[in-house]
């Protein structure tokens, strides 16, 4: 069995360092977008058989950029389109924010997401956590998401302030979502065993 893992903006691929460890003898790649330096290394490639998981961003990037290339799906906390599920301008404002204070900026947004103190200041990459806001804002896999032809579980929390649970139920209501009651938008590091034994009851069920 193997699992590709897509972690969110502002992260790096260590938000799944926990998750992953529960997975006992499982191969894993994780990828990792560049947003924040101090992660484990991330790889690009892995086998067309593998489960993929995206964490928020990261389950849009694998609807947009990794089709084809896994035989089932597991959103936690993850989407199709950011916007206009949620106004534009707010990643309009983390823009400014970022081209102001980018440490203050990011230690806000984490803060925000149950995660305060995730990396330091020197971490951060700029340009690519702007980009990562350009994919939030204009990105649609809408239709990838449509076209999907494979098994397909999402996860989210009940109190996630970044993707709120009426987002969530929009987006994922023909999969179905099982809740977590907690967990701000960072269930991999708040609640990763109960992440990774939902994948796991997942890729049980799934054909060889």
């Amino acid at each position: 069995m193997h699992f590709v893992f897509l972690h969110g903006w502002g992260f790096h691929a260590g938000i799944w360092t926990d998750v992953v460890s529960q997975l006992g003898a499982a191969d894993v790649t994780l990828v990792d977008l560049g947003f924040v330096a101090g992660g484990p290394e991330g790889g690009t490639e892995w086998p067309e058989d593998a489960i993929a998981v995206g964490h928020s961003l990261g389950a849009m990037w694998l609807l947009e950029r990794g089709r084809g290339r896994f035989k089932a799906m597991v959103s936690i906390q993850g989407f199709d389109r950011f916007c206009p599920h949620v106004a534009p301008s707010r990643a309009v404002a983390l823009k400014r924010g970022l081209g102001r204070d980018p440490g203050g900026t990011m230690q806000a947004f984490w803060r925000s997401c149950g995660a305060p103190d995730f990396a330091p200041p020197e971490a951060l990459n700029v340009a690519a956590l702007d980009e990562g806001l350009d994919w939030l804002m204009h990105w649609d896999a809408r239709r990838a998401k449509e076209e999907l032809d494979c098994p397909v579980l999402a996860l989210g929390s009940r109190d996630d302030p970044i993707v709120p649970p009426a987002m969530t139920e929009a987006i994922w209501q023909e999969a179905g979502v099982i809740w977590s009651p907690d967990g701000g938008h960072v269930l991999p590091l708040r609640h990763p065993r109960w992440c990774a034994r939902h994948v796991l009851e997942f890729a049980d069920t799934l054909s060889p």
